[in-house]
């Protein structure tokens, strides 16, 4: 029975610490934003463009220098999101992409860099796996921007190559069966991994 109430009160005492963490509020003044405590306090000062709410992770997106950067609670920055739609990237199969040095790479919902920015351009995860390119370039199309050029490959959730970056595209994976049909030299094939 007793350790039934103190794991109860040790679940009390790390939750009220999350909900502290938590409670940053944004504000605006004079065209920055900043955070506030639940009681009114200025916790981070205000000096970013514009700013989301902290999530139940800990961390809040805000823009510093025209740039989509993951920040904690005590105002450091974590890591630059990629832009995806005006916005820092979103959450697939509890992965999103950043930027490091020109590179690509994937990190939690805490910010916390899972996989390292090792690739010109990374796509979403989809079924445990994601397509990444290097030597391709994202070019300007209207509002939005393509990919174009370069060496396509697939990777896990660990990172781990399955399928070498040598395809002039991925065309389509079958996360099920491990096969992934391939463009090389304008011819199609399917290679398969373990």
């Amino acid at each position: 029975m007793n350790k039934h109430i103190l794991l109860f009160l040790s679940l009390v005492v790390s939750g009220s610490l999350l909900a502290q963490t938590k409670g940053f509020i944004s504000f605006e003044e004079n065209g920055l934003y900043g955070f506030k405590d639940k009681k009114g306090n200025v916790m981070i000062k205000p000096e970013y463009q514009q700013a989301m709410e902290f999530t139940k992770s800990g961390v809040a997106f805000v823009v510093l220098k025209n740039k989509w950067v993951c920040i904690n609670h005590k105002n450091n920055v974590l890591l630059e999101s990629f832009l995806y739609d005006n916005g820092p990237d979103y959450l697939s199969e509890r992965l999103a992409r950043f930027v490091e040095n020109g590179k690509m790479g994937f990190h939690n919902e805490r910010c916390q860099k899972v996989i390292k920015a090792t690739y010109d351009f990374v796509y979403p995860f989809e079924n445990g796996y994601a397509i990444v390119c290097n030597g391709c370039e994202l070019k300007p199309e209207g509002e939005h921007k393509r990919i174009v050029g370069g060496l396509y490959g697939l990777i896990n959730r660990k990172g781990k190559l399955v399928v070498p970056v040598v395809s002039d595209a991925i065309l389509s994976v079958d996360a099920k069966k491990k096969t992934a049909e391939v463009k090389e030299g304008g011819k199609t094939g399917k290679v398969n991994w373990k």
